[in-house]
């Protein structure tokens, strides 16, 4: 192995802008919002996909390890950290170019720095027709860096939208998959299946390749959209909330993914946009403003469990849901259905009575909900990251766009669950337990993903520079990934510091997997540790 071979020859054919050794370039790429540190020796920015290949090339010639990143926006997960010490860092965040939006066929076929917001921004300016399915996330993250690690959107899971996948295989190939590789094949974007054996499946979570280029689903804009809203006061009634929820969704009654979070995820996510609107209209900044904002959360009715829910479809459908989802959780809680013209009329008509003050305090609730209400229409926000910053402590951030750079520290644990009501209850109040062994409250969405599925999102707030908060969180929550693996809810992603959680050297499951990096990358340079023996 030849590292500094390596960097010369790359800042040679990439060009030394493009490569980057030095210690403060490095620093800026290694800090991370989950309090991990990895020895990273350089990182590289290639804008092509030949320059990716001619990087592979390199790195096999030099058996020196990369680590190919979209966007770097995997808070919580590890952000741009490898799993391992010693690779270099492949910043794909300059390959951005949108190569195609097809409006008839809802698709879009797009490079890894391809963001949320660049592509939403698209949409709007041809005025095209078409939704995104847009994660909960901040609006600039990896459309193609959150689908290959399995990301769940507001609509559908974002790994099931992806196909047409170009690659730079570990060994210096480029493949691609499904019908792409067919010179002239016109239907590479319309059916990713392909013919033979499907590969697209390789390349979510797996370490065999850089992918440069992708199709991602789009969806057609729907008639009619509404949000409903569901408070439940008793954590108790959780259960029949979700079995609900699971015969609305068997019916076709809503065919979106149903985020429920707990009073904990509620408030990180709204009380810091109360609290903005709060100093806009003159309170001063600090801890007695905060305490308010949580204050009018409590008396806005927002319980144990709050339920979101998108409503795509006609007038006459969306009549039906409204009905239908009224009549599932009657007798336990009251829906608020909120639409664009409800939305629009409210906020003028709040804002002209806002010298009241229970009126003034309404018009804030309703902006502070507006971007969860954005969500379920297919909008992208940066609001998300404040729940960061608030739920550490760290509020002198709460508009800083990026959590690697703060106090901030923040962990994610991810099972999948069955969708069963009381399985679920008995999860949450587990990990309540677990979590609060430790010193921590956890922030709990579970997220109806279909009629049999769900996946939780649990995450742990701590503050980076207590030494004592950052051990106890990584045991935290290596504890509870254990604790899910043993009640038979394994995770379905995991973070930098939780591979050996799920990567079994004795499972055969795994045996093949090495055997296929062996095969496709035969020196290992592609993301050494990651969801890999290898």
């Amino acid at each position: 192995m030849s590292i500094s071979a390596a960097i010369e020859a790359w800042k040679k054919e990439l060009g030394a802008d493009a490569v980057m050794d030095d210690v403060q370039a490095l620093e800026n790429y290694t800090r991370c919002v989950c309090g991990s540190s990895r020895d990273v020796y350089a990182v590289l920015k290639p804008t092509t996909h030949e320059q990716v290949e001619t990087l592979v090339e390199i790195a096999n010639a030099n058996l020196a390890p990369l680590y190919p990143i979209s966007r770097g926006k995997q808070w919580g997960m590890g952000s741009k950290l490898p799993v391992k010490d010693g690779a270099a860092i492949v910043d794909l965040s300059g390959m951005n170019r949108i190569h195609e939006v097809n409006e008839r066929f809802h698709y879009c076929v797009v490079e890894p720095g391809v963001t949320q917001r660049q592509l939403l921004d698209h949409i709007e300016e041809h005025n095209l027709k078409l939704m995104l399915n847009v994660t909960g996330s901040t609006s600039d993250t990896s459309l193609i860096g959150n689908a290959l690690d399995r990301g769940v959107g507001y609509f559908d899971s974002r790994a099931d939208g992806i196909s047409n996948m170009k690659i730079v295989l570990g060994n210096g190939k480029t493949i691609q998959t499904g019908f792409g590789h067919f010179s002239g094949a016109q239907t590479q974007n319309l059916y990713g299946h392909g013919i033979g054996p499907e590969l697209d499946g390789l390349f979510p979570q797996g370490n065999f390749g850089i992918v440069t280029s992708a199709c991602i689903d789009l969806m057609p804009k729907p008639e009619g959209h509404m949000a409903a809203i569901i408070k439940v006061s008793d954590e108790q009634d959780l259960p029949t909330l979700i079995d609900s929820l699971v015969r609305l969704r068997a019916q076709n009654i809503f065919t979106t993914i149903a985020h429920i979070g707990n009073r904990e995820r509620s408030y990180i996510t709204l009380a810091p946009l109360l609290y903005e609107q709060l100093i806009e209209h003159g309170e001063p900044e600090g801890e007695a403003t905060r305490a308010k904002a949580i204050q009018m959360l409590e008396k806005g009715g927002f319980g144990p469990w709050s339920a979101a829910i998108g409503v795509l479809g006609s007038a006459a459908q969306l009549k039906i849901a409204r009905k239908e989802i009224r009549r599932a959780v009657s007798g336990f809680a009251k829906p608020l259905f909120l639409n664009d013209g409800l939305m629009a009329k409210a906020k003028v008509l709040l804002g002209n009575l806002s010298f009241l003050p229970a009126m003034k305090v309404q018009l804030m609730m309703l902006k502070a909900i507006e971007p969860v209400y954005g969500f379920t229409r297919g909008e992208a926000t940066d609001k998300s990251l404040c729940s960061v910053y608030w739920a550490a402590g760290d509020f002198q951030r709460l508009e800083h766009p990026d959590p690697d750079d703060s106090d901030s520290g923040i962990m994610f644990c991810l099972p999948i669950i069955p969708a069963v009501g009381q399985t679920v209850l008995e999860v949450v109040k587990d990990t309540r337990e677990t979590f609060a062994h430790y010193g921590f409250e956890a922030a709990i969405t579970v997220n109806l993903m279909d009629t049999k599925a769900m996946e939780g999102v649990v995450s742990l707030s701590f503050d980076r520079r207590d030494e004592k908060q950052r051990e106890n969180a990584l045991q935290c929550i290596r504890e509870m990934e254990r604790r899910y693996m043993e009640q038979g809810f394994p995770p379905y992603r995991v973070g930098i510091n939780s591979m050996d959680q799920v990567v079994k050297e004795e499972d055969p499951f795994w045996q093949t997997v090495r055997d296929l990096k062996k095969a496709l990358d035969p020196n290992g340079i592609i993301a050494p540790g990651r969801y890999n023996l290898i």
